[in-house]
């Protein structure tokens, strides 16, 4: 296998057409259906399929497809880092990413024991989408992600299990659904609820849940703003649907589990294929104390 190949591969998965594929790559077609031949034969299984059109990819295809997108991100971003290889190797800063629902939980359990371990290391945080963590580590945007998105199996990425948490409805602790040890969808269908205006799949979910049984979530407050959203809650003026370790660190308001969502196991993730820092070495070192057993 050649980066060569690769590039073949790519421009015939984007183009849908062996012959458009040779054009954009300015080599002839038989060149290109070499690479792909040679590609065959080096995994032995057939990778592409014809159609009337052009071609399309098998299912053995697809997961070389994603190999391939994998490996690029990491040999792009590796030849950047081994440019700088000495600076990186002496830097004392890490890039984290958390998700908007697991950063209080991250930073309360782990990242500030970690500062007062460890002086010296500097960390920058940044919140992002949990779907955006796999691009973000394989082109080196962060040295670690903290996301409770469930693993997509990338071969390249390395994680730590952290804890586990469910999804339950946040209300004063003097409510009287407090009591109820889960809640249905019937529970929660007049219910003013509100959500975290965040890129995260809970509203989803939340819609799923309803459609099942043929109803729909009144949702009447979704806002970034976390205080406004306890205060409401705490207020009861509306009832947040949320992770359980978020609605455990508010004063005067409890959470009481909801059947049809999943618990979500949080996790570390890193990159296998990246050079790493001294520093992240330490910190993932740190971090395998913390692992769910």
């Amino acid at each position: 296998m050649t980066l060569k190949q690769i590039e073949y591969f790519q421009m015939v998965c984007k183009c849908g057409n062996i012959s458009n594929a040779a054009k954009e790559l300015f080599v002839s077609r038989s060149v290109v259906s070499r690479a792909l031949s040679e590609l065959e034969d080096e995994f032995e299984t057939q990778i592409f399929t014809r159609t009337q059109t052009g071609v399309e990819l098998t299912e053995s295809g697809k997961i070389l497809a994603r190999l391939f997108d994998e490996f690029v991100a990491c040999y792009s971003t590796t030849k950047e880092w081994i440019r700088k290889a000495e600076e990186n190797a002496n830097s004392a800063v890490l890039r984290l990413g958390v998700t908007p629902t697991n950063a209080y939980q991250v930073n309360k359990l782990y990242l500030n024991p970690f500062t007062e371990k460890y002086p010296e290391v500097q960390l920058y945080i940044d919140e992002y989408s949990a779907y955006d963590a796999w691009s973000l580590i394989s082109r080196g945007e962060v040295d670690a992600f903290f996301t409770p998105a469930r693993s997509q199996g990338l071969e390249m990425v390395d994680s730590i299990a952290l804890y586990q948490t469910g999804i339950v409805l946040g209300m004063a602790s003097g409510d009287p659904i407090a009591e109820k040890d889960t809640l249905s969808v019937y529970d929660l269908v007049d219910l003013p609820l509100a959500c975290l205006k965040a890129p995260m799949p809970l509203e989803g979910m939340l819609e799923s849940g309803f459609g099942a049984f043929g109803k729909k979530p009144k949702v009447v407050l979704r806002t970034t703003d976390k205080k406004l959203l306890r205060d409401m809650t705490l207020k009861g003026a509306v009832y947040a649907i949320l992770p359980s370790d978020m609605i455990k660190s508010w004063t005067g308001i409890v959470g009481v589990p909801i059947q049809f969502f999943f618990s979500s196991t949080h996790r570390m993730l890193w990159s296998k294929a990246l050079p790493h820092k001294a520093a992240l070495d330490a910190f993932i070192d740190y971090m395998r104390q913390f692992e769910l057993k």
